[in-house]
């Protein structure tokens, strides 16, 4: 691990070191490579839009990125939306955080932007 992976489990309530204490080891025995762990070694071309909403503090955070560039390598559309301060998946957190009610109406939106945008073409 390396990067916001390394940095940021201390301060993420989700994934946190004790994700990464048992997650890896379990992952080892079940996967052929750890490229298997995450759909940033996936070929994207041909999906539809994407939105990531991802907090710049979590600790996944620089695999969000990394996805969000490799998405857009393959040709698709990529909105990134991101907060401060947040743990992974905070979106989930919006009855009892305004950066989770605030994160899910941007994507609402998002969303109607990309269906306006899809039914003009």
């Amino acid at each position: 691990p390396k990067g916001s992976l390394v940095h940021y489990p201390k301060h993420d309530l989700i994934v946190n070191q004790r994700v990464l204490e048992t997650g890896f080891p379990f992952l080892d025995t079940h996967l052929p490579s750890r490229k298997d762990y995450s759909p940033v070694h996936r070929n994207f071309a041909g999906l539809p839009p994407l939105c990531v909403v991802v907090s710049e503090h979590e600790a996944v955070y620089d695999m969000s990125i990394e996805l969000v560039n490799k998405a857009r390598s393959d040709g698709v559309a990529c909105t990134v939306a991101v907060w401060r301060y947040m743990c992974h998946v905070f979106s989930f957190l919006d009855a009892f955080i305004p950066e989770g009610r605030q994160s899910l109406e941007f994507t609402s939106e998002w969303i109607k932007h990309v269906r306006s945008s899809q039914s003009r073409s």
